[in-house]
């Protein structure tokens, strides 16, 4: 029997059943089957599996397609899954199930939830992490922000996916600094606070932004896959080796923002980021200044963690707007395995190494 990926859709149409065909179709042969091989049809055609109308709500069909047609890669993988009909509207993905054959082949977290926390030292309470902003500053006033919330013992110190290459803080200038910043930090307290800085300068130079953060001495990467691609994730965990693989969502809002189109938040921020290789994923936590809903970013943390066939879970990262004082409700609404990311939170008042050993004990 041949084996298949179940994709799961929402279909906003009239004839729900003509329209999921018209989907399997697309996605697997984009062209009139009768225009197909003939003897390779059952091994290359995407095939509806069933249809649930629901009242009030769109259609859920279900299409199974030929393992094979993924070709072991993650790029076509999603071509596969969402590719041209991520072009129409009244097609919104909102699950997948991959066959572990396929999974084995897919680059997944290098560290994953266990592997994050062995690099922290935190073995069993909530990663806490911040954004380095904002654009602006020198890589001198960066590094002392890094330093001041470093020693106040927050695990993950990151930088904003804002920072690039501007003239007040330039990436080779400023990440030794930071490096020795949060060093400093660490030796002080005695803690193990890591330091990502952002890599999203042109493409030709991405493998080099890497491979100077690995030199410096940073403990890992934060990579905007909606700019360099999924498969930029992997390609910094291969010219990493043992670092922290964060992926940040900017520009990948346009998959998420309708309820009629692209990609359900749980399946692109917990399953497709998680299979491309990030050990967290950051997505815009409810209650701040964007859209998803509480159900949704719990939807995220479950697929984030989930058994997987063999792939480690990974750590979810809600941000955009979290504050200390709603910390006890996103750590009980999450749980410890949890990266919590504040920003703006932590440099109100003037005194982020206090606020965040503020954030430190409202999550303990």
């Amino acid at each position: 029997m041949t084996e298949v990926i179940t994709a799961v859709y929402e279909i906003t149409a009239e004839d729900p059943l003509s329209r999921a065909t018209d989907v399997a179709v697309e996605q697997s042969h984009e062209l009139p089957t009768e225009l197909a091989p003939q003897n390779a049809i059952e091994l290359s055609l995407g095939l509806v599996r069933s249809i649930e109308q629901r009242a009030g709500r769109s259609a859920l069909a279900t299409v199974d397609y030929p393992v094979d047609l993924a070709g072991g890669e993650l790029g076509q993988l999603l071509v596969l899954l969402l590719g041209n009909v991520s072009l129409q509207d009244g097609v919104r993905l909102v699950d997948v199930e991959i066959p572990a054959s396929l999974l084995a082949a897919l680059p997944g977290p290098r560290l994953g939830v266990a592997g994050v926390r062995e690099l922290v030292g935190e073995p069993r309470h909530a990663l806490l992490a911040t954004a380095l902003k904002p654009v602006g500053m020198s890589s001198e006033q960066i590094a002392q922000l890094a330093y001041e919330i470093a020693a106040g013992g927050l695990h993950i110190v990151k930088e904003d996916q804002g920072l690039a290459n501007q003239p007040w803080a330039p990436f080779v200038d400023r990440v030794p600094r930071i490096v020795e910043a949060v060093r400093r930090a660490n030796t002080e307290t005695g803690g193990r606070s890591v330091y990502l800085p952002v890599v999203n300068g042109p493409a030709a130079g991405f493998d080099d932004q890497v491979r100077f953060a690995r030199a410096q001495g940073a403990d890992g990467v934060m990579v905007l896959p909606g700019v360099a691609g999924f498969g930029s994730l992997a390609r910094a965990a291969e010219l990493f080796p043992g670092g922290m693989i964060l992926s940040h969502p900017s520009f990948l809002g346009g998959f998420t923002a309708s309820a009629t189109h692209g990609i359900a938040p749980d399946v692109l921020f917990g399953t497709l980021l998680r299979l491309a290789g990030a050990d967290a994923s950051i997505f815009p936590g409810w209650g701040g200044r964007f859209s998803l809903t509480r159900e949704q970013c719990l939807a995220i943390g479950d697929a984030a963690r989930r058994p997987l066939a063999g792939l480690a879970p990974i750590l979810p990262a809600p941000g955009g707007g979290m504050s200390i004082e709603r910390a006890p409700e996103l750590l009980d609404a999450f749980g410890p395995d949890t990266v919590f990311l504040i920003g703006a939170g932590l440099q109100r008042g003037g005194d982020p190494r206090r606020a965040a050993e503020r954030l430190v004990a409202a999550t303990r």
